[in-house]
């Protein structure tokens, strides 16, 4: 079976984003233990793109769902210091409690369940988008905060607040998806913003953060015209554009490259 950028966008999540930001998490022995089965479960998830859609494929996709509820476990365990720590502890909260419900949208699209009466490849980037901007960006939000920028702060609390918003807006109304998106959109783009302003002594890992900065800035301007057009019943740009485009742009301009920044800047 041939992959298309859709599945090798989830798997660089699996196998890139989510071990990049794994580190940053509060650390709790949950959290620890989630990291040792982390390989497994992401070797799991793979495979299970290479079988038919279905019960066989569903099961080995199962691993991962767990992996994630244990991330999300460890972040249980520490909601009253995430509460104490302001909001760079909440961002990087809400980057641990996320993930399952992609978790369970890649179940759901490996068994070719129209989960909630939404079709693929919906299902699929439902998954993705829980592994890029609900996880990776809030991770990035809170590390920029910490640096003490109020700018990062509200970007974070703009994607933070714009992700459940937007899926509440797909179950109940476009009109809410559209404000959602825009929320959205405005959070990344005013955290990019503040990703410009963040001190690195590495000029390696500086350059990383403004790249990743311009390449979200660009991917969310595409989420904003490609919702304008949904919205508007004009078809600018298609969903196999967007993935090539915007996934692009989401998964390895902004969530890899601000990761790796911050891993230099760590090292």
């Amino acid at each position: 079976m041939n992959l298309g950028l859709l599945e090798l966008l989830f798997l660089l999540a699996a196998w890139a984003i989510v071990p990049l930001g794994l580190p940053f998490l509060p650390d709790s022995p949950v959290l620890r233990f989630a990291r040792r089965v982390w390989p497994a479960a992401a070797l799991s998830a793979t495979v299970s793109f290479f079988l038919p859609k279905g019960p066989w494929a569903a099961t080995l996709a199962l691993p991962w769902l767990a992996f994630n509820g244990l991330v999300a476990l460890g972040g249980l365990l520490r909601l009253k210091d995430s509460f104490r720590g302001g909001l760079p502890s909440l961002f990087l909260l809400a980057a641990m409690m996320f993930p399952p419900i992609g978790g369970v949208h890649l179940v759901a699209s490996r068994y070719d369940y129209s989960l909630g009466g939404f079709p693929e490849p919906i299902i699929l980037l439902t998954a993705i988008h829980f592994h890029y901007t609900a996880f990776a960006a809030p991770i990035l939000a809170g590390l920029a905060a910490r640096s003490g920028g109020i700018v990062a702060r509200i970007g974070g609390i703009g994607l933070v607040g714009g992700t459940p918003l937007l899926a509440m807006g797909f179950l109940f109304s476009p009109h809410l998806k559209i404000a959602a998106v825009g929320v959205l959109c405005l959070g990344v783009i005013t955290l990019a913003v503040a990703q410009f302003g963040v001190a690195l002594p590495s000029r390696r890992a500086k350059a990383l953060l403004v790249v990743s900065s311009l390449s979200v800035i660009a991917g969310m301007i595409l989420a904003a015209v490609y919702e304008h057009g949904f919205y508007t019943g004009r078809t600018w740009i298609s969903i196999p554009a967007m993935a090539q485009t915007h996934g692009l742009l989401n998964g390895i301009g902004f969530s890899l490259c601000g990761l790796l920044a911050w891993r230099k800047q760590s090292v």
